[in-house]
């Protein structure tokens, strides 16, 4: 069987060159799609925020709906690699869980245009748009989960959570900080949103304590 024929120099630059036009595209997207919403936003002003012809974008992009699945699965990628390895630098799985809601909260914080994505695809996002969605996000959104719940699990087992339910008790903490944080980009405060992280860190590190 022959084998197959490998890319030329050519084809590996055009491919790069592709590769970094949507990336581009997808930053401007990301921006656009957190100031006027999904239904706000048309794909001339995406291709005019990322300076190129519309037809350039439109032979990256279907459509604004593949546009927008691509922008949430390049954010929820990029906060879960970012949480991951913060919170995997700590060895007590108790103080992970508490380290999820610092590095969600500052990496909310430091990327707002992301936190409003993410609540569009989260609350509120049409139903047509939601069907319309890629596998890929909801993907890294159940892998990061899943991750979680490992790490609940592992906690329960060194003697932290009591007799709580180590997934009950993840997603308790998943909605905690996502909703605090999608009611600050509503209606900031004072407060900056890292600021907050102690408020709810109090209210889940009783059932971390150890039994002795």
């Amino acid at each position: 069987m022959p084998s197959a024929k490998k890319p030329s120099v050519r084809d590996r630059r055009r491919e790069q060159e592709l590769e970094l036009r949507r990336a581009d595209v997808i930053a401007a997207a990301s921006v656009v799609f957190a100031e006027k919403g999904f239904q706000g936003t048309q794909v001339v002003e995406i291709a005019t925020a990322a300076e190129l012809g519309l037809n350039t974008v439109y032979g990256l992009f279907k459509g604004k709906e593949e546009l927008y699945e691509a922008v949430i699965q390049d954010a929820a990628t990029t906060m879960r690699d970012r949480v991951q390895a913060e919170v995997e630098a700590l060895s007590d799985p108790a103080e992970q869980l508490l380290g999820v809601i610092d590095a969600l909260l500052a990496c909310f914080e430091e990327n707002r245009h992301l936190l409003r994505i993410y609540s569009q695809s989260t609350h509120g996002l049409p139903w047509r748009v939601r069907q319309g969605l890629g596998d890929g996000s909801f993907e890294v959104f159940r892998d990061f989960t899943i991750w979680l719940f490992q790490i609940a699990s592992r906690a329960k087992d060194s003697g932290a959570l009591r007799d709580l339910d180590p997934e009950t008790f993840s997603l308790a903490l998943i909605g905690a900080v996502t909703t605090t944080a999608a009611k600050w980009t509503e209606a900031p405060t004072e407060d900056s949103l890292t600021a907050l992280a102690p408020r709810i860190r109090a209210l889940f590190e009783r059932f971390l304590e150890r039994e002795e």
